[in-house]
């Protein structure tokens, strides 16, 4: 049987190689950003894989969740996999935030995947089968300096994923978290450009920096990241569920 995926964020980053690494799988992969040129280039990537379906939109749009699983259910009939990816709020310290920053980092990652979440499950609980993947970040377990916004989200996120596996696990539908650490992608420039800026220091020296607080000696690649995610979307994970996973190279070994 041909497992169905809708990979939310398959642009580029985690998404983006976790769409290529489930159609080299064998599954077929709804792809769904923002920008459909990306998503298109995404989707012929890989020649000679499953196929690949484009969905483009706005995942912050209070409709687009639904209106996205009531429109592949109606393609296939089924739904197997919800990879959740959304980026999450700017980088920021405490003394910067603005009270109504917290609604809105809210509303850029939590209300979405819930969102979907809430959609996607019945159908997952339907037809006895699901794999809900959230991606959320280690600052949802350990804070992060200049990161305030991103943690309280993230663990917002994680605290609710840990609900919702105990409530569907009856119907063998999964849901699990993985916490990417320091991976290269668009996010970890914007993150390493913020850090340099307010610490005064260059960016090369700012990279030094977070290079020293991970064993592996390294930033981690979105390749690495998504082979993890494909373990947990597949059949093999059957028994694991409301699991936090970090993916970060040993950076938080006691958390």
């Amino acid at each position: 049987m041909r497992r169905v995926a809708i990979v939310l964020g398959a642009s580029h980053g985690i998404g983006k190689e976790t769409a290529l690494h489930l159609r080299e799988k064998g599954y077929a992969t709804v792809l769904c950003a923002r920008d459909r040129d990306a998503l298109e280039k995404v989707a012929h990537e890989t020649p000679g894989g499953e196929a690949a379906y484009v969905l483009p939109g706005d995942v912050t749009s209070p409709s687009f969740g639904a209106a996205l699983v009531d429109r592949v259910d109606r393609w296939f009939g089924r739904i197997d996999v919800l990879i959740n990816n959304a980026p999450g709020p700017p980088p920021g310290t405490f003394e910067t935030l603005h009270v109504g920053d917290v609604s809105s980092a809210m509303e850029l990652k939590l209300v979405p995947y819930l969102a979907t979440i809430k959609s996607v499950a019945p159908i997952m609980a339907r037809e006895g089968f699901g794999r809900i993947v959230n991606i959320v970040g280690n600052t949802g377990k350990e804070p992060s300096p200049g990161l305030f916004l991103s943690g309280l989200v993230n663990a917002a996120v994680s605290n609710a994923s840990k609900y919702l596996a105990s409530q569907y696990a009856r119907n063998n539908v999964t849901v699990n978290c993985i916490h990417p650490g320091t991976i290269r992608t668009r996010r970890y420039d914007q993150t390493v450009e913020h850090m340099s800026l307010t610490s005064g220091v260059s960016r090369e020296e700012t990279e030094n920096r977070l290079r020293k607080t991970i064993p592996m000696d390294r930033a981690g690649e979105a390749v690495e990241v998504a082979a993890v995610i494909g373990f947990l979307a597949s059949e093999e994970s059957s028994f694991l569920t409301g699991q936090q996973i970090s993916v970060d190279g040993g950076q938080l070994t006691c958390v």
